[in-house]
Parts: C-alpha cells; sequence; structure tokens
C-alpha cells in the first residue's frame, strides 16, 4: 500500500466546498472547547475522528497551494492561512489522550460493550486510514506517525482473535483487519479477515444488508466492504457495495432521505436518514456507472455528507477525486439541507423489494413506502435486532407527505398491526399485507398434572408470563384475521381493511405534517383529531389532501394509539407522536378510504 496518492487539481464547485467544511470543522475544534468535549464524550472514537480531522487538513494543506486558500485562519491568527503548529499540538495532545484510553489488551471500551473488539475496529479503521496517507502523502508530522502505527500495532492481535455481536461488526472488524493487516505486513490480520468473508456477505438479492439500516450501511458495511475489495483483492465485493447503493437511490426522498421504516437497527425509529453520508461511495462507482455519476451532484447536496470522510478517500481513491472534482455549482450550497422539494428526483417508477417486503414508488416529488416486512410475528416478541415498526404505509401525495400509517386495535393487548404475509402486484402497484393473531383463555390442567402445593412451571405463553405450566394446557383461542390492501398511484392511495374475528375496537392512525391544518374532522386536543364521517382536508405549506370517508366510529371508539403489552409493560411506546388523523370501527368486516391531493 506504497502507491502514489491523487492529488485534488481541480477547483470544482464540490472540492472547494468540502476544503471549506473540513477547514471550519478543524478551526471549531482548535477555538470551541465545547465541540472538543463532545467528541471526547463519545470516548475513543472522538478523540480519533479529531485527530483524523487535523491530518486530512494539514495533508491538503501542505499539499496545494489552491488547497490552502480554501482552509480558514484561524480568529486568533488572522495572519496565518493554515494553522499548522496549533494542528499539530492539538493532534498530539488527542493522540495522547486517544493512547491511554488502549487498554494493555490492545483494546477500547465503549459505553457497555467493555474491552470490545468491534467497538475497537471502528477506532482502528480511521487509525489505519491515517497511517496510510501519512505514508504515501509528504511528510508532515513523523511522530504522530510512529505514535499512530504503534497503536495500531498493539490493536491488531486483539482484533485478529476478537468476536462480534452484530452481523456489521463482522465488516468493521475485517475492514480494520484488511488496511492494518496490509500497512503492518500481518498475515494473521489478513487471514483472520477472509476466514470472516467465508461466512458470507449477509445481503440479499435487492441489495439490502440483513440489518437493514441505512445507516449502518453508509458508514460500517459499504466501507468495510470497499476497504476488503481492494486489499485482499476481491472485485466481487464492489459489487455487492454497488448493488447497495442503487437500491439506495431507489429508497430516497426527493429531499434526499432514506426510507428507514424497514430497518432491524435504531434508525428504524429515528425517522428517515440522510443520503448525505454515502457521497464518497458513489463518487468512487462514478467513472464507471452512468446512475451513480448523475447521483454524485444530487447526493452532495443532501443533509449530513462528511466532508473530512470525502476528502480523505479523495486523497487515497483516484475513482473519488475524479468524480467530486467534476461537480460544480449544483453542490456549493450542499452543506445546508435541501429546501427544494424535488432536489433528487429521478423521474418516476416503481420497485419491489421482495426480501424485506417493501413496495417503493415514486413521481416527482410524490412517492410511496408499502411495508410488510415486520419480524414481530415470526419471532413472537419485540426486541432489539428484530424489525419491529408498525408502520405499513408512508407516502407524499400533491408535496403533503404522511410520514406514518399505523392500525392499532385492542385485541389482548398484542399491539398494532405488523403483516406476517404481503404479496405485491406490481402491474397494480398493490400490496396485500395479512395478519393472523390468536389469543385465548387457558383449561384446567389434565388430573395427572396437578399439584397440591401449586407449584408449576413459570412459563411465557405469548402475551405474559405466570407459573401456570401453560404449554400443558387446552386453550380456547380467540382468532383475528387482518388483511390490509395498498394501492398507490399518482393522485391517490387508497387502503382497505379487512377483519375476522371477534368485535374490537380499531383505529387508523396518520401522522401529519407538524404544520398541518385539519377540517371536517374533530379536534380532540393533543394533536389528534378524528374523522367521524365524510372526509377531512388537511392542508400543509398551501398544500392539501381530502382524506375518508370516515368509518362511522366516532367518539364511543378510542381515537389513540396503543403499543400494546410489550411497551406499556415497561412505561414505553413507540408511538409517533405530533399531529394524528384518526378513524375508528368495530371488527369484524370492512373499511376503506383515500387520500388524494387536491
Amino acid at each position: 500500500m506504497t502507491q502514489a496518492r491523487p492529488r485534488l487539481h481541480s477547483t470544482s464547485a464540490l472540492r472547494s466546498q468540502l476544503l471549506r467544511e473540513a477547514g471550519e470543522r478543524l478551526v471549531l475544534l482548535l477555538n470551541d472547547p465545547a465541540a472538543v468535549e463532545a467528541e471526547r464524550a463519545r470516548g475513543h472514537r472522538g478523540l480519533m475522528a479529531m485527530v483524523k480531522v487535523a491530518v486530512v487538513n494539514a495533508l491538503l494543506a501542505h499539499e496545494q497551494a489552491d488547497g490552502v486558500a480554501s482552509v480558514p485562519a484561524l480568529p486568533t491568527s488572522p495572519d496565518a492561512v493554515f494553522p499548522d503548529q496549533a494542528a499539530r499540538a492539538a493532534a498530539s495532545a488527542w493522540m495522547g489522550e486517544l493512547e491511554d484510553l488502549q487498554a494493555e489488551t490492545g483494546l477500547f471500551s465503549s459505553g457497555d460493550n467493555l474491552a470490545s473488539p468491534p467497538d475497537s475496529a471502528f477506532t482502528i479503521t480511521d487509525v489505519a486510514l491515517v497511517v496510510q496517507l501519512l505514508r504515501e502523502g509528504e511528510p508532515w508530522f513523523p511522530e504522530l506517525a510512529a505514535r499512530l502505527e504503534h497503536l495500531l500495532g498493539r490493536a491488531l492481535p486483539a482484533l485478529t482473535t476478537g468476536g462480534i455481536h452484530t452481523p456489521n461488526h463482522r465488516w468493521e472488524i475485517s475492514g480494520a483487519l484488511s488496511r492494518g493487516g496490509a500497512l503492518l505486513g500481518n498475515d494473521a490480520a489478513l487471514d483472520r479477515a477472509r476466514e470472516w468473508l467465508t461466512e458470507g456477505v449477509d445481503v440479499d438479492a435487492d441489495g439490502i444488508y440483513s440489518e437493514r439500516s441505512p445507516n449502518y450501511s453508509a458508514h460500517v458495511s459499504n466501507p468495510s466492504l470497499l476497504t476488503m475489495a481492494e486489499v485482499l483483492d476481491r472485485p466481487d465485493l464492489l459489487e455487492i457495495v454497488h448493488l447497495n447503493l442503487h437500491a439506495q437511490l431507489d429508497l430516497t426522498s426527493p429531499q434526499g432521505d432514506l426510507e428507514t421504516t424497514y430497518s432491524r437497527r435504531q434508525d428504524q425509529k429515528s425517522g428517515p436518514f440522510p443520503l448525505g453520508p454515502y457521497l464518497p461511495q458513489f463518487a468512487r462507482f462514478a467513472p464507471t456507472c452512468q446512475r451513480c455519476a448523475g447521483a454524485v451532484p444530487r447526493v452532495a447536496r443532501a443533509p449530513h455528507r462528511d466532508a473530512v470522510e470525502t476528502l480523505t478517500q479523495a486523497l487515497l481513491v483516484p475513482a473519488v477525486a475524479e468524480a467530486i472534482g467534476s461537480v460544480e455549482s449544483e453542490a456549493a450550497d450542499g452543506a445546508a439541507a435541501v429546501s427544494d422539494d424535488v432536489a433528487f428526483t429521478q423521474g418516476s417508477g416503481q420497485r419491489w423489494f421482495s426480501g424485506i417486503r417493501l413496495l417503493r414508488r415514486w413521481n416527482g416529488r410524490d412517492w410511496a413506502s408499502v411495508y410488510g416486512g415486520s419480524d414481530v410475528p415470526a419471532s413472537g416478541r419485540i426486541a432489539s435486532g428484530l424489525a419491529c415498526n408498525p408502520t405499513f404505509l408512508r407516502f407524499a401525495l400533491g408535496g403533503v407527505e404522511i410520514s406514518s400509517v399505523r392500525l392499532s386495535r385492542d385485541f389482548f393487548g398484542l399491539g398494532p398491526f405488523r403483516a406476517a404475509r404481503a404479496q405485491c402486484d406490481e402491474a397494480s402497484s398493490t400490496v396485500v399485507l395479512n395478519e393472523e393473531l390468536a389469543a385465548g383463555y387457558y383449561q384446567p390442567l389434565p388430573a395427572d398434572l396437578r399439584r397440591p402445593d401449586g407449584a408449576y412451571d413459570l412459563q411465557f405463553e405469548g402475551r405474559f408470563a405466570a407459573a401456570m405450566t401453560f404449554s400443558q394446557r387446552e386453550v380456547d383461542l380467540l382468532h383475528l384475521n387482518t388483511e390490509v390492501s395498498v394501492q398507490v398511484s399518482d393522485e391517490v392511495v387508497s387502503l382497505s381493511v379487512t377483519t375476522t374475528g371477534p368485535v374490537a375496537s380499531h383505529a387508523l392512525e396518520l401522522a401529519l405534517p407538524a404544520d398541518a391544518e385539519v377540517s371536517g374532522a374533530v379536534d380532540l386536543g393533543d394533536g389528534r383529531f378524528c374523522l367521524e364521517a365524510g372526509d377531512a382536508v388537511v392542508t400543509s405549506a398551501g398544500r392539501a389532501l381530502r382524506i375518508g370517508p370516515g368509518a362511522g366510529g366516532g367518539a364511543r371508539l378510542p381515537a389513540e394509539y396503543h403499543p400494546g403489552e410489550a411497551y406499556t409493560f415497561l412505561g414505553g411506546t413507540d408511538a409517533v407522536g405530533g399531529k394524528r388523523l384518526y378513524l375508528t370501527w368495530a371488527s369484524p368486516g370492512t373499511t376503506a378510504i383515500t387520500v388524494s391531493a387536491i
């Protein structure tokens, strides 16, 4: 890994903006103690991130004169173009703090992950990147380079033998082992990375990793696989990343946000994920892929792009340097959130993701996601690492976004509707979702199993636990079967809910924009509205939707969301909050509504 580093000779708008953002980040860290403390709070990862900021800025400033001019001057040193000495001193100090956090084992700890090989790998990935930068560039700070190499050498043995506990950890560790092993000539590290790869990459035919998380795709799986593709001579890994990037494009809203409802990680409940962090990855494929090349300017305008990481990759990978050097004014203001509601429009299209059971449809500023891939029906529980989000529909019509549609009901505290099956008719853009629930009442134990002392096994029966040996009892079951059909078109979203089973209250919840004004529905206070009959009109930013008709439930049925006992027992909830419109009714039967742009 001693090849000559790419030079950023271009003066494109994007390159200049990235240089400014990276320089501003360094100046902030050198002058604002609060910014430094915020990074310190992240532990070893934050400390190494600050070292990386200093090194990348310094190398760019020393490398080319026009790059120097793009780095802001320190307010305390107005005559200096680049705060070289200040950067050296800060990098050395931050490095010292990082060294103090490295245990004798070579590992770091993060939060509740003690002596953690995978958490350490996140830091070691950046360490190896910076070591490579310092090796391939003009000498800037030999002492820092030596200290980084020493820290890397101490960590590699522990990463070589250490384990993981999430799918993406395999790739983060393997990426760190690959780059670090190549830099230090550590064959054991390289062999361990190859061993992890023999498990096979956890990606489906659509390019979605098993954790289904845009966050982890952007920050872990894709970068790690790209590293291994280069270092281990595995071009097949490039195609996996490329497939994932095209999937992300098809899951992107006009505002540059990615769908996250289907995720198995934290981002399933934190809202859409920005496309910006994917910038260096799209740039890598831009020279050979027309679609990725066309995406680069738009990704550059999406929120939360990482200037330091993008420039790091540009310094190491010629394709990235070429791509960012070709983008002009379209990305000049990319640091700000996109205000144009069609900033990322890709015309019109549709894609059925069979692995995650999600239909994505888009047309200009309008889009829809119909989702039926929850893990809860199969697993029988709510848990970290499962896809638990009960939102089965999200869409925007006429520029008005309905960020969540959920079906709540009162059936033995089992929570909202989560489809167990989903079938898609792509010709009609229709998805049919199905769920079968059962709960009941237990009969006395058989005579030969009864005990005078009443001491029976403590068992979990699916809703709650009790010392009643549920598994040995006959049970009288009540069944609630639900079918939800959703059809999306350019101007209308139609859905129907059909239920069979006992009489039970149901509430369809639509999450409205924060600025929404609602007419035709009863204002219940606390941001809640109930549509009893006829149509409601929802207006946002001068645009409007018509929703209805009401299902006739009225005030006699609760217009509210029930998260289920799995949450309420712990005093928790997965409710969306904000402004919400409810339609209520009682099962069994069929209820149909339409939403159309006015």
